[in-house]
């Protein structure tokens, strides 16, 4: 990858959600004393997130004729292996960004798992006020680092929020197939990434 910048998602991507989702889902279960199982309930998110659903937990709630809801929380979100070992060399040849639909304190913790010093560029929905997809998102991200497109890399795990809409400004785009939206397949060739990986660690071996 020769490439200037590295921009990152950062749920699904450097954090795993899977235990957020998982009490997300046996609270919301518990609370309405339904006989449906979280593997049940999940399998409907997953068939959801396939579908380019914007919320497969909204749209299996939905499915299911569920009418309560439940908030998502992070507190049981936590760092996919090697992340930490990986960004920090990255940092050393490329200079580092994040593009997130994330709220504003995620600052805080960027800082608490020792990620915040890395990136030079930060960008959160909530405190910009855009929000994946929406290109204007990707532009404001390459207008703050002063690079063109092609002198970038998006690097994300959903194809409709990551990879379609930077490829589509002329951003390099790496999909990293994990989590819950691994499901998806590409509409077209426009939400084909450039590079496909399975582990964060392989982007050491694109960028040598």
């Amino acid at each position: 990858m020769k490439s200037k910048w590295l921009f990152f998602d950062l749920g699904g991507t450097i954090y795993d959600e899977t235990l957020s989702d998982k009490e997300r889902v046996e609270k919301l279960l518990k609370k309405i004393n339904s006989d449906i199982t979280y593997e049940v309930f999940y399998r409907e998110m997953q068939r959801a997130a396939a579908e380019y659903a914007p919320s497969p937990f909204t749209a299996a709630r939905i499915s299911f004729g569920i009418t309560e809801n439940e908030p998502y929380s992070n507190k049981n979100e936590k760092l996919y292996p090697n992340v930490l070992d990986v960004i920090k060399k990255l940092s050393v040849s490329y200079n580092l960004g994040i593009i997130a639909n994330q709220p504003a304190d995620t600052l805080e913790r960027l800082k608490k798992d020792g990620l915040f010093d890395f990136f030079r560029i930060c960008l959160l929905s909530e405190r910009e006020n855009l929000f994946k997809p929406d290109e204007k998102f990707f532009e404001r991200a390459l207008e703050l680092a002063e690079c063109l497109p092609s002198e970038a890399v998006m690097i994300g795990d959903r194809l409709e929020n990551d990879i379609f809409p930077a490829k589509n400004i002329g951003m390099k785009t790496v999909r990293i197939v994990q989590g819950l939206f691994s499901v998806q397949k590409p509409l077209n060739r426009n939400y084909i990434s450039d590079y496909e990986i399975t582990d964060i660690s392989e982007l050491l071996i694109l960028g040598s």
